[in-house]
């Protein structure tokens, strides 16, 4: 049922599938799960290694050596590695995020990589199952099968790309989010909102989403969540009470300690604004103005997703949200972009079958729904089409390099180095959003939440 207690009704395509699926024999469904599994994550393999930016983990390095040197008595903040881009680079994050990344410093680091690259494919094949799941009803074989291949091509966009040749820690925190608001949150569970607080605590931009089930009235959910951040944070502080002192009292505030922000990796409102008043620094005025604007967008268009009903929408738009007002959003930070794409691409195929329909004669629709149902093919197409380019090829692979001289190039050279923003920031505006009678923003097609009835959902509020 949707949150308006009507039922969605299965597509006849839909029914068929499954049914086909029912039929096969064991062996058959085992290879079709295997197969296209294998084949999907070796061309996203091969993709990354054809394309070069090949960063040997870098970020991973720089956790394990910057842990071993604070286990060893040091001051946690005041390790630096050598950086070809910038310069050099320490750790970031909250000294909670030294805590829970203490174990590597007992084991090899050969044994941590193998552990870092397993564990972050892994990840991001559970964060791929738990939104497929969230948006379609079939068989958990075929869904594996699914879940096979949506993993190998979220691995051939850079934000998961990304994470894997860096050894970053996004994915993680994005599946603790998933898990929160696509588990323990449909079940009504009273742990709701844990996971996202350990995220927050973790690396602070999760923090996202605590408003985001503020704006949803979930308090109790929000309160959890608040509190369970808290909780973490002090416990990391039991064993870092000087590095996190420093880190919310002064460090936060350095951003110059992440790197330089108008480097193409950074795609939030404020590096465009850094890559446009380059050589000069950008202006927070301008930063809150535009960054606000739009992920004030993001927030309410995912209240209004969240509260009819359609969670994984509205977790995609905070998420987008959070990146775009961040002061500096790295592309492996956007693991929002998978199901962002899912969205637009499964709302492209549901106007196209509309508009061949209402196309036909005798179908009663107007030049004017015709007109709406054809912007929204050419929108989300455009979006399809350009995405899958600018988040497949790096920008530095077109332009030649992270920091290109944008006080020469002018603001062209600044728009070009920022195309995958723009994208963030038309999604989040074309992200569709189901309403609350089931069908959608655009007009009356029909959701493709899930495609048999789904479990009915309780109020969000409660």
């Amino acid at each position: 049922m949707t949150a308006t207690g009507r039922p969605i009704e299965p597509t006849v395509k839909a029914l068929r599938v499954v049914q086909w699926w029912d039929t096969l024999p064991t062996k058959t469904r085992v290879v079709t799960v295997v197969l296209p599994t294998v084949l999907s994550l070796l061309i996203a393999l091969a993709w990354g290694w054809a394309i070069g930016q090949h960063h040997h983990q870098f970020d991973l390095r720089l956790y394990y050596d910057a842990v071993n040197w604070w286990m060893s008595g040091h001051d946690l903040f005041s390790y630096a590695q050598p950086d070809p881009v910038n310069v050099e680079l320490g750790f970031t994050y909250p000294p909670l995020s030294a805590v829970v990344m203490a174990p590597m410093g007992i084991l090899p680091y050969p044994l941590v990589l193998a552990i870092s690259l397993t564990a972050i494919v892994a990840c991001g094949a559970v964060f791929v199952f738990l939104v497929l799941r969230e948006r379609f009803a079939l068989p958990r074989t075929l869904l594996l099968a699914a879940t096979g291949v949506g993993t190998g091509f979220a691995f051939l966009l850079e934000p998961f790309r990304q994470t894997f040749s860096f050894g970053q820690i996004n994915i993680y925190l994005a599946l603790l989010v998933a898990i929160d608001l696509l588990v323990l949150g449909r079940r009504g569970s009273r742990w709701t909102g844990v996971g996202i607080g350990l995220a927050t605590a973790i690396k602070l931009t999760p923090g996202i989403f605590i408003i985001y089930l503020l704006l949803t009235r979930r308090w109790r959910a929000a309160a959890t969540a608040a509190a369970a951040a808290v909780a973490a944070t002090l416990f990391g502080a039991v064993f870092a009470p000087s590095e996190t002192w420093r880190y919310f009292t002064s460090i936060i505030f350095d951003t110059s300690r992440v790197g330089f922000i108008d480097s193409t990796m950074n795609q939030s409102v404020n590096g465009l604004l850094a890559r446009l008043s380059d050589p000069l620094p950008p202006s927070g005025v301008a930063w809150l103005a535009l960054g606000g604007a739009v992920a004030a967008v993001g927030l309410w268009r995912a209240r209004r997703a969240a509260l009819a009903g359609d969670e994984l929408a509205g977790m995609t738009l905070a998420g987008l949200a959070g990146v775009l007002i961040s002061p500096v959003s790295w592309v492996h930070h956007i693991i929002w972009l998978f199901p962002a794409m899912l969205l637009v691409g499964l709302r492209l195929a549901a106007a196209v079958r509309s508009l061949l329909h209402d196309s036909q004669p005798g179908s009663g629709r107007t030049d004017r729904a015709l007109t709406v149902r054809i912007i929204e093919v050419v929108v989300c197409s455009l979006l399809i089409t350009v995405g899958l380019v600018v988040w497949c090829l790096p920008a530095s692979n077109i332009l030649g390099t992270y920091t290109p001289d944008f006080a020469g190039g002018g603001p062209l050279l600044a728009i070009a180095a920022s195309l995958q923003l723009l994208w963030l920031v038309v999604a989040v505006f074309a992200v569709p959003v189901r309403t609350a009678d089931g069908g959608s923003e655009w007009g009356d097609v029909p959701a493709t939440r899930k495609a048999s009835a789904v479990s009915e959902r309780r109020p969000l509020g409660t």
